[in-house]
């Protein structure tokens, strides 16, 4: 074997956890179902704990399958588990104000010469900071439709981002989900506030949704795993 090659050391010890706990009274994009998380026996009633669990499939930190916007796109249940691992590079748009689009420009000055084919994106925008915030949960950072398109030619893996949606609140033409989607790119939203401290560095990223049948989407558990 070449000496002289190097490959990356991926850091399992050091993994740090991006998702968002899922509890109730836990902010949901306005409109969607409200979860709600109750005991349906205890161990000093039953013998046993277990929990009933309601919730919408775009709950917490999840992740959008391709039938979300298309409609004969792929369930989060086909989406091969290669494509939910790999190398991901964390983009920090947090210098915007909260509220405002990523757009091709600040896409191009950000990834332009570092990008390359089959990465994750994970752009940590700063509304994660202000998760809980009624007034964020409808005016938080996202992506424009040129931004998207720019990414679609980049041919990345998927674009994940730090709050409830990748749309623009209320835009019901969904450029940016549409444009995405349906060329195969997935999407992870309400990435927590420790995807910070990635920002502009590469990682490996594990983002694993549950096996929903047909699923539109479904809340997953994305780990940071630091790389020296």
């Amino acid at each position: 074997m070449d000496q002289g090659l190097k490959f990356p050391l991926y850091r399992f010890e050091k993994a740090v956890d991006l998702t968002q706990t899922l509890q109730n009274g836990m902010p949901v994009y306005p409109g969607d179902p409200s979860p709600s998380f109750d005991p349906a026996a205890t161990i000093a009633k039953d013998g046993v704990n277990l929990t009933r669990m309601t919730l919408g499939s775009h709950t917490g930190t999840h992740m959008d399958a391709p039938v979300h916007f298309v409609a004969n796109g792929i369930g989060i249940d086909e989406i091969p588990v290669s494509s939910l691992i790999g190398e991901a590079l964390v983009i920090d748009f947090s210098a915007k104000s909260i509220g405002s689009g990523i757009n091709v420009d600040d896409l191009k000055a950000k990834l332009d010469g570092t990008l390359v084919e089959g990465l994750f994106v994970l752009c940590y925008t700063g509304s994660s900071d202000h998760w809980g915030d009624p007034e964020t949960n409808s005016n938080f950072t996202y992506l424009t439709a040129d931004g998207a398109e720019y990414l679609v030619g980049k041919k990345i893996r998927a674009f994940g981002i730090d709050f409830l949606s990748v749309e623009k609140f209320h835009e019901r033409s969904a450029p940016a989900h549409k444009a995405l989607l349906q060329n195969g790119i997935f999407i992870i939203e309400s990435l927590s506030k420790e995807l910070k401290q990635f920002a502009g560095k590469r990682i490996f990223f594990i983002s694993l949704p549950l096996k929903l049948k047909l699923g539109d989407g479904a809340p997953c558990r994305s780990i940071a795993i630091p790389i020296e």
